[in-house]
């Protein structure tokens, strides 16, 4: 499993481990590693390291981080889901995948 890969997902029943499909290949990987994406929602890889300000809502990406959102862009920033944290990001950090 690597950043990006796009699983379908076979059983959630356990909380903590998941049961899932990449090509030819299935297993259990731990939930906390992946994001359930919905109908509508984008994949997103962040291409350059962005600190954010908590206080303006935003949140900190890594390069090479993965993050999904299922909403438009507003003035240059796009709020995004990351594991647990969601917030806003400069779109310009961001490139499809």
């Amino acid at each position: 499993m690597r950043p990006g890969d796009r699983i379908v997902l076979a059983d959630d029943s356990n909380e903590d481990w998941w049961k899932g499909v990449i090509e030819d290949r299935i297993g259990f990987f731990p939930a906390a590693f992946a994001h359930q994406v919905k109908a509508g929602d984008r994949v997103f890889r962040c291409h350059r390291t962005f600190i954010g300000c908590k206080e303006q809502g935003q949140i900190t990406l890594k390069e090479g981080q993965i993050c999904v959102s299922g909403e438009d862009e507003h003035s240059g920033f796009i709020r995004v889901a990351s594991g647990k944290k969601r917030g806003y990001v400069p779109c310009d950090v961001l490139e499809n995948i």
